[in-house]
C-alpha cells in the first residue's frame, strides 16, 4: 500500500472531465480535458523515443509544440535501428507497432521536421553551462504566452527548474510531471506543490510502477497533473479512489497498478 500526505491528495475534478492524453502504458498522462483545449503552446522537456502525447495533445488542441531532449541524437537512432534489425532477423518484431517503432526516425522527421508547428531542440534541461534552462526556454520562445503547457519527464533534472516554473506559473495553464528519487525528495515535491496553489492546483496523480519492485515500499517515480485552478472547484471533497479505472494504466503491463491512499491526519 502506498500511503502519501495529503499534501499531495488531488482536489475533485469530475473523471468525465478527464482524459488520457499519449500512451496507454509508460508516457500517457491523465488530464482536464478544458486544460489541453485551452492552452496555445505545450512545451514537451524529454520525449525519448515517445511522442505519443504531443501527438495526441495536437488532435485535441490547436497548440504548437516545443519538444527538448539531448538524447535523441543520431547515436541514439542508429543504436536503436541496429538493435531493432537485430530483432527483426531473429523473427521477433512482426507486430505493426513494433515494426513502426523500427523505423521510428521517419515518423520523427515527420513530426518535428515536417509539421511547421513543431520544433525539436537538441539540449539538455538544467542550470549547468552544457544545459539550457526553462527561464531561458521561455524568455526565448514564449515571452507573451499565458496559455503555456508542460510536460516535463526528465530523470530527475525536475528538480534544477522546480524555481523557474515556480516563477513563470501564471504563463502555465497546465503541467505534467514525473518526479523521480522520490523518497530522498519528497519535502521538495510537497513545497512544490504547496507553492504553485496560488496558480495551479494537483488535480491527479499515479504512481510508475517500474519505480516499485516490492509493493510494499514507497514508489521512487510518481506523475502529477496541475491545472490552472481557476477552472475548478476546489471545495468539493475528493474521495475517488486512485488510479482511475479507464484512464489510468500501468506504465509497466507486467507489473500491478499500485493503489494510493492518503494520510489525512
Amino acid at each position: 500500500m502506498t500511503k502519501f500526505t495529503k499534501d499531495l491528495k488531488p482536489i475533485f475534478v469530475d473523471n468525465k472531465d478527464l482524459i488520457r492524453i499519449g500512451s496507454i502504458d509508460d508516457g500517457g498522462y491523465v488530464v482536464p480535458v478544458e486544460t489541453v483545449k485551452l492552452s496555445n503552446s505545450l512545451l514537451s522537456l524529454g520525449i525519448s523515443d515517445n511522442w505519443d502525447f504531443e501527438k495526441d495533445f495536437l488532435k485535441k488542441s490547436s497548440a504548437y509544440v516545443f519538444a527538448y531532449d539531448y538524447s535523441v541524437n543520431s547515436n541514439f537512432w542508429i543504436s536503436k535501428f541496429k538493435k531493432d534489425l537485430i530483432k527483426f532477423l531473429q523473427l521477433k518484431i512482426f507486430k505493426p507497432k513494433k515494426l513502426y517503432k523500427m523505423f521510428q526516425y521517419i515518423d520523427f522527421l515527420i513530426f518535428f521536421k515536417m509539421n511547421k508547428k513543431n520544433r525539436f531542440y537538441l539540449k539538455k534541461i538544467g542550470n549547468n553551462e552544457d544545459s539550457i534552462n526553462l527561464n531561458t526556454i521561455i524568455e526565448d520562445h514564449f515571452k507573451n504566452e499565458n496559455k503555456l503547457f508542460l510536460k516535463i519527464d526528465i530523470e530527475g533534472s525536475e528538480y534544477d527548474i522546480l524555481d523557474e516554473i515556480l516563477s513563470n506559473s501564471a504563463k502555465i495553464q497546465g503541467i505534467v510531471i514525473e518526479f523521480h528519487d522520490v523518497t530522498k525528495n519528497l519535502d521538495k515535491i510537497i513545497q512544490f506543490v504547496n507553492d504553485l496553489k496560488s496558480e495551479l492546483a494537483l488535480v491527479h496523480i499515479h504512481v510508475n510502477n517500474y519505480s516499485v519492485k516490492e509493493l510494499d515500499k514507497f514508489p521512487e517515480a510518481i506523475e502529477l497533473t496541475f491545472s490552472k485552478k481557476t477552472l475548478h472547484n476546489e471545495n468539493q471533497v475528493n474521495n475517488k479512489e486512485y488510479p482511475l479505472k479507464n484512464l489510468d494504466y500501468p506504465n509497466s503491463k507486467r507489473s500491478p497498478e499500485i493503489p494510493i491512499f492518503f494520510d489525512e491526519n
